[in-house]
């Protein structure tokens, strides 16, 4: 694991003069490749240019394998795709040794590899590299974003994230997430940050409220209203289930939102039971539920609906069953199409294999053990899997901050760490129990 950054960790604030000054001698190295021979440029950027074309595709893939499933090593795709990353990589580091230009002018014709490169530890052993890679981060989404930085092995990043927070760069905010994700950021920080400003205070009372800070949560209470950081509020709750009543009711067409409604269905009570296939996150309240009851109505509802919002049912049905369903649900427009892949399941209906006793998670029974089992399965997306780390969390009473940008280790830790917790997953397993009790 990382390095916790506490405040005797701070060093020099990275501030405008500083980083303009590292942009300055990129800019200057990109001026100077006029100068060079231009047949041998044109030969040079000709070679960048493949090169580009493919690593752009392999960023993607990479990105996209982390969205779909856990990013196991076990995984035949994801291990191409670092070897052939590491061969790309070699190319880049040859260009750089024949003119720094050729790679520095990627900052702006090629975003994502250019900060991709400047984060890898061929290029991230300057201070300089590292901070401008930073800087042009604001060209891509924040999904590129987050898995860039967050998977970088660079362990000075961490300081230098610090550091920009402390010289106040424009994006100070996403440098505090990142230092979240990559479990770096340390209660120290957060309360000299708050202290001074250098953080928006909802962000900063938000973590420490996590991290059970008493005047954070008391914080949390007087400024938060509505749904708004409700995963929050739940988590440092007591008496969660009574609390939710409390603020929202006990009518389910009172909630003011899909959302609420599925942290509803996520705490399990029992006045918010009911199925409603129509709403907007019924798909997700069907995988955290685990009802196979609800199934023969899921089932039925594919058949009224097309492929692209049939392929979330899917995943949902995966989420429930696992290898107990009759398909395979990444093979969908491959090995079969919709019409066949609804025809399936109608059949397989007709058996009855689909009812179990218990409410069921990847085909086992419903509880801690198979929801971290959920979490590391490489066919669950990340957006299931983000609701059900917050069943988790909420039901085992802990908070570990997880994202799909993690690396493959981080998230295996965190798993690890949490199947050895015993009284987490005690309280997990019990908890319908502790509800009835007030805990």
């Amino acid at each position: 694991m990382r390095q916790r950054i506490s405040v005797e960790h701070i060093e020099e604030p990275l501030s405008a003069e500083v980083r303009q000054s590292y942009l300055d001698g990129i800019e200057l190295e990109i001026n100077q490749l006029s100068q060079l021979d231009p047949i041998w440029l044109a030969f040079c950027q000709e070679k960048l240019g493949l090169a580009n074309e493919s690593l752009n595709f392999i960023l993607n893939q990479w990105l996209r394998l982390h969205q779909r499933g856990f990013p196991s090593h076990e995984l035949d795709y994801l291990r191409l795709i670092e070897r052939q990353n590491r061969a790309l990589k070699d190319v880049y580091v040859a260009m750089f040794r024949l003119a720094p230009g050729l790679i520095y002018q990627l900052k702006n014709s090629e975003p994502q590899i250019f900060v991709w490169l400047m984060l890898q530890p061929e290029f991230g052993q300057s201070q300089q590299h590292r901070v401008v890679g930073l800087e042009n981060l604001s060209q891509l989404t924040p999904i590129q974003a987050n898995i860039l930085v967050v998977q970088s092995s660079l362990d000075a990043l961490d300081r230098d994230l610090v550091s920009l927070i402390e010289g106040e760069a424009p994006y100070a905010e996403p440098c505090f997430q990142w230092l979240k994700l990559r479990q770096t950021l340390s209660t120290s920080l957060c309360k000299r940050w708050l202290k001074f400003e250098r953080i928006d205070e909802r962000a900063l009372n938000t973590t420490l409220a996590q991290l059970n800070d008493r005047d954070a949560i008391e914080w949390l209470d007087e400024h938060a209203s509505g749904e708004q950081m409700l995963y929050e509020r739940l988590l440092v709750k007591q008496d969660r289930n009574t609390w939710f009543r409390q603020y929202f009711g006990i009518e389910p067409a009172a909630l003011p939102s899909a959302m609420v409604a599925t942290y509803a269905k996520l705490l399990e009570l029992k006045e918010f039971e009911w199925f409603d296939i129509q709403s907007e996150h019924a798909a997700y309240h069907y995988a955290l539920v685990g009802d196979t009851q609800w199934t023969k109505s899921v089932i039925e509802h594919l058949a009224t609906v097309d492929e692209s919002d049939g392929e979330t049912w899917l995943q949902a049905l995966y989420v429930v069953y696992g290898e107990r369903l009759p398909l395979n649900h990444l093979q969908l427009g491959i090995d079969y199409q919709w019409e066949e892949a609804v025809a399936n399941l109608q059949t397989w209906l007709e058996t009855g294999d689909e009812q179990l006793s218990l409410p069921s998670r990847l085909g086992f029974a419903f509880g801690f053990e198979s929801s971290l089992r959920a979490m590391s399965d490489s066919a669950i997306s990340a957006d299931f899997r983000d609701w059900i780390w917050r069943q988790i969390c909420l039901g085992a009473r802990v908070y570990v901050p997880w994202d799909m940008s993690m690396p493959t280790r981080q998230q295996q830790q965190i798993l690890d760490k949490l199947k050895q917790n015993k009284p987490a997953m005690d309280r997990f397993n019990l908890r319908n129990d502790h509800a009835v009790m007030g805990y």
